[in-house]
């Protein structure tokens, strides 16, 4: 490498240490994210979770994750005082519900998880209403679209809490308006004939349209 090369590549390593320098101010790349612009973490539809202060006797107690332990905002104004999280599903408002992580704290304050319990998913609403809670550290409500959700094997109406229909979802399938279940185990639901149901996920009305031969 000539003489000129080593002191211009010197120069540019200097240049890489210094604040604010990027590679792809030189090489063209994707200009970073302003992480000013949306200080708050973003779910759709004009709602956002931004961080609880959480308070300890004597003052404000200093959370190293605030982030895990916030309120739901529509617009710059406050939904409810519940305390959410966004989870690694869904996280974002559709059709009028999001998928979050809802927290409960204990009436006295402990540093241990500033006594809030372990945490539990579930479908909120846009008011913040949980509409759909898991049972379990294992369980996951999901949100399948319109005013349809489901929890393990059943699926629910998401404005009521009623239940749809409780069947083997191994052969599920779901298109734009509907959901098309395969009841063929009786053991399920005993009331629901076995065979194949359509369920509208604006309606949540579930309609035979086959039997298993």
């Amino acid at each position: 490498m000539k003489k000129e090369q080593i002191q211009a590549l010197h120069i540019m390593m200097e240049m890489a240490t210094q604040p604010g320098f990027g590679f792809e101010s030189i090489f063209g790349g994707i200009p970073k994210k302003n992480e000013s612009s949306h200080p708050y973490e973003q779910l759709g539809n004009g709602y956002e979770l931004r961080p609880i202060e959480i308070l300890a006797e004597g003052g404000q107690f200093v959370v190293e994750n605030r982030d895990k332990y916030s309120h739901l905002y529509h617009n710059g104004l406050k939904v409810s005082d519940t305390v959410f999280r966004k989870g690694g599903m869904g996280g974002k408002f559709k059709d009028g519900y999001c998928s979050l992580i809802v927290y409960t704290q204990k009436k006295e304050h402990t540093e241990k998880d500033h006594g809030f319990d372990f945490g539990t998913h579930v479908i909120i609403n846009h008011l913040g209403n949980i509409c759909l809670s898991g049972t379990d550290i294992s369980s996951y409500p999901s949100h399948c679209g319109g005013n349809l959700g489901k929890l393990k094997d059943t699926y629910y109406d998401l404005r009521s809490g009623d239940e749809v229909i409780t069947c083997s979802s191994s052969g599920a399938i779901s298109g734009q308006n509907y959901i098309f279940v395969n009841h063929c185990y009786d053991w399920y639901n005993k009331s629901w004939p076995i065979g194949v149901y359509k369920i509208n996920k604006n309606t949540c009305e579930c309609t035979k349209i086959d039997d298993i031969k």
